[in-house]
């Protein structure tokens, strides 16, 4: 496309400078920008640190592997944002358009009756020597939409200003939700600049991917009225599963993990809390291979076993396609031409990186008579995306490249090296030149075309020598802004219902469909939750009274700290043992040991399980929440200073915001199944914890249930106000017992967490096991009954033996109700009905 070529003087010794041509004006589209002040650098910083927290807030990351600063990585958006025409958009778009075409007859062929191969525009060896081409997907009938469905193209603007194509991603494309993501922070950071520029709005892109979805459900729609849609991933340590989260959540589908599905009768269905619910739709996520254990990897565990043969009896649609992975070959960049020409009839509209294959023989001499020069990267996406640069090689270097050019010339490709241009990034205060690459995506229509999204994700590199193309090396990322375009000509946009058949009803996710692994995970949720406050509270009442010489009786209150310290695992037993002379050097040292982050028992520890639970069903939690655990997971990272006062300070921030999480359960959540999980959750461990509490602090017999023992349950049981409303004279065994076990008015009593938990199970979906005479809900709920007969008998608010037995039997008991709720609705060891 020569008319994407624009007059930069000296552009055959420097690269494309997208703001600023060769003679040192800034180019046309970016007036308007730098007009506005966008681009001063006396403001930049301001804003930019707005940026940066709300990235922040949001929990906008990706995972590196093997990092040695720790797996989960702030998004590394850029402040600035790359400008591209209007009229040059429109071009670009119409040679992405021709290119997705092009991709989805080439795989409707290869994996159809293969004329490409028969009449030699393709070589044999190039396709079937791929390890992508996947046999037992050959021969199945599929919609074009359900072939490719989104295409995500990457493209290098090279010194003459053409854009030149270097990849295609057609297997699992990512960046759709980071680029929705970045433009969500770039419009709020820069919202004249963007309103000023007249940017090109992104939200059509989307309805139409979720139109084109819904179009793809084999069924039309459930019996319901409404197609079941899901987004298939890897998983929360995938490097892009905010983006899976992200979109389910935008898109209105089901995140969903293989271990979620099951294939029944040729079709699949989601294990859901109420049986069975079948998936019409996949947007996958997944690599091609993983996808299914029977025909296809073996040792997947991301997978759905029998997906493939769902797929091939047409009950569900895979988006994009199994076997898709074929088209994301680099190899397949030479024959891009003759391959348009044969299917389209058309020339290609966008130019390729000269790109050479090892499997054939006159472009394998190009390659070895270039080994000084070229770039060489595998052949085929499943082995890898690992770049050599030949020029950076050394006469070992070459020589052993060319070895295994001779051994396995098939395994590679070569591209002629391309100098990306450039565009300005914010780098310590100042504004910098790097390299970019970017990456443009567009959506199948249902009338069987393509929609190009007007934006897009380009992606900086960490080294001025050659563009960065993966996140994994280091590489940054931009808003893309097309701009200029018709002015007061606002994009058209449709309401949700008009993207349903028939225009109505919603395909996003329902109540009845939590996934089962999504209970366990908020169910967990909670548990670690309430055990960080209870670790909170127990660290604030120690420090506290290290630091508090005012406080009555606080040396003495250390002893039942400590013991309870000991008890939930959080200190070694022989330092909770300690006596009373012993009490204060044994909490200094006691909050030395909570404040290691290695602790397993820790504070630090107990965070991070519940960062890792609530990673797992971040598309269900609310957007606040997971707001306020991204600091909360912050601000406990931080070095805990074991000095009481600044102790005492930290963990007062950590427990507003914990509170802040009790909050918006109360307030953010409806009350449907995933709720009450975590609900259930919270109950159960506090239950639990209460319990813990009278066993650690020493109410058993022989110790006489001293004051300091019960004046630490009331606080920690936050009911020292509660308690002197109704006897202000002293503390005495009876009624501070008779508040903490049967009051349950109290929200912190043993009596009102079994109520709670009984009120919530329930209105769980019923679970009956086949053959047995009881179901785990019904059992769970007779166990909860047994439990408040204990609690509201007297006698252990006046006996020691009576309460030392209450505990013991409650010890056992509300952890069997955890394992039956477990059994019943995650693991699904009872049999159902279905």
């Amino acid at each position: 496309m020569a008319d994407l070529s624009r007059d930069n003087a000296g552009a055959s010794a420097e690269p494309w400078d997208e703001m600023v041509t060769g003679d040192g004006h800034v180019r046309a589209h970016w007036q308007g920008f730098i007009s506005s002040g966008a681009a001063d650098s006396a403001s930049m910083e301001e804003r930019w640190d707005a940026g940066r927290r709300l990235l922040f807030q949001n929990g906008v990351t990706y995972h590196a592997y093997a990092d040695p600063q720790g797996v989960e990585r702030p998004w590394p958006l850029d402040p600035i944002p790359l400008l591209l025409p209007h009229s040059e958009w429109l071009m670009i778009a119409e040679g992405l358009r021709q290119r997705a075409r092009l991709l989805n007859r080439v795989l409707a062929d290869l994996y159809g009756d293969q004329s490409i191969l028969r009449d030699g525009v393709l070589p044999y060896g190039l396709v079937l020597g791929d390890p992508g081409f996947l046999r037992a997907c050959h021969g199945m009938d599929l919609a074009a939409g359900a072939r490719l469905t989104l295409v995500a193209t990457d493209m290098v603007r090279d010194r003459t200003g053409i854009w030149r194509v270097l990849a295609s991603r057609t297997q699992a494309p990512t960046g759709t939700g980071y680029t929705l993501e970045n433009r969500v922070v770039m419009s709020q950071t820069l919202a004249e600049s963007f309103r000023g520029c007249n940017v090109e709005r992104l939200s059509p892109f989307f309805e139409q991917l979720r139109q084109t979805l819904i179009s793809l459900a084999p069924r039309g729609s459930g019996p319901d009225g409404c197609p079941r849609l899901a987004l298939l991933t890897p998983g929360p340590l995938n490097e892009a599963y905010f983006e899976h989260a992200f979109l389910a959540r935008h898109l209105g589908l089901t995140l969903v993990e293989g271990a979620d599905l099951t294939v029944r009768d040729q079709a699949v269905y989601l294990k859901t809390l109420g049986g069975l619910e079948r998936i019409d739709v996949i947007l996958r996520r997944v690599d091609d291979d993983f996808c299914d254990p029977l025909e296809l990897r073996p040792d997947s565990a991301l997978g759905v076993a029998g997906l493939v043969e769902a797929v091939r009896a047409g009950n569900v649609a895979v988006c994009n396609s199994l076997g898709s992975g074929l088209t994301d070959s680099v190899a397949l960049m030479p024959w891009m031409g003759a391959l348009s020409r044969h299917l389209l009839g058309e020339a290609p509209l966008l130019a390729d990186v000269t790109t050479y294959w090892g499997g054939d023989p006159r472009q394998r001499a190009e390659m070895v008579a270039g080994l000084d020069r070229l770039v060489f990267r595998p052949a085929y996406s499943s082995m890898g995306h690992r770049t050599t640069f030949g020029p950076e090689l050394d006469a070992a270097g070459r020589a052993a490249l060319a070895a295994s050019l001779r051994r396995r010339p098939q395994d590679w490709v070569a591209q002629e090296p391309v100098v990306p241009s450039t565009a300005p990034v914010w780098r310590d205060g100042r504004k910098v030149a790097r390299p970019l690459v970017m990456r443009a995506f567009a959506c199948a229509t249902p009338d069987g075309d393509w929609m190009v999204m007007p934006g897009g994700l380009a992606r900086i590199s960490a080294d001025e020598r050659f563009a960065s193309v993966t996140l994994q090396t280091g590489a940054g990322a931009k808003d893309v802004w097309i701009v200029g375009g018709a002015i007061g000509q606002p994009q058209r946009r449709r309401g949700l219902a008009s993207l349903m058949p028939d225009g109505g009803g919603d395909s996003g996710p329902r109540a009845g469909d939590l996934p089962s692994r999504a209970a366990d995970h908020l169910f967990w949720v909670g548990r670690y939750a309430e055990r960080a406050d209870a670790a909170v509270r127990t660290l604030r009442a120690a420090a506290r009274r290290l630091s508090d010489d005012a406080h009555p009786g606080a040396e003495e209150e250390l002893v039942p700290l400590l013991r309870l310290m000991g008890f939930n695992g959080m200190i070694p037993m022989e330092i909770a043992g300690l006596p009373q002379t012993d009490a204060v050097r044994g909490m200094r040292q006691a909050l030395e040991i909570v404040a290691d982050p290695a602790n397993p028992g820790g504070l630090r520890a107990t965070m991070d399980r519940l960062r890792r639970a609530a990673a797992g069903v971040r598309d269900r939690l609310p957007g606040e929440f997971s707001r306020v655990l991204t600091v909360l997971g912050e601000v406990a990272s931080q070095p805990l200073k074991t000095d009481p006062a600044a102790m005492h300070l930290r963990l007062d921030e950590v427990s507003r915001l914990l509170a802040s999480l009790i909050g918006l359960e109360l307030d953010g959540m409806s009350r449907g199944p995933a709720w009450r999980f975590l609900v259930l959750g919270r109950r159960l461990e506090r239950a639990i914890g209460i319990v813990g509490a009278f066993n650690g602090c020493g109410l058993g017999p022989g110790t006489a249930g001293t004051v300091a023992s019960l004046s630490v349950l009331l606080e920690l049981a936050a009911a020292g106000a509660a308690y002197r409303d109704r006897h202000p004279v002293g503390i005495r065994r009876e009624p501070v017992l008779s508040l903490l076990l049967a009051d349950d008015d109290h929200p912190r009593s043993l009596a009102f967490q079994i109520k709670t938990v009984q009120r919530q199970l329930v209105k769980l979906p019923p679970i009956d096991g086949e053959g047995l005479s009881v179901s785990p809900t019904l059992l769970a709920n007779q166990l909860l009954e047994t439990a408040s007969r204990l609690v509201a008998d007297p006698q252990p608010t006046r006996d020691p033996t009576a309460l030392a037995d209450l505990t013991d039997r409650l010890g056992r008991l509300l952890p069997e109700i955890s394992n039956l709720l477990s059994q019943a609705y995650f693991s699904h060891a009872f049999a159902r009905t279905t």
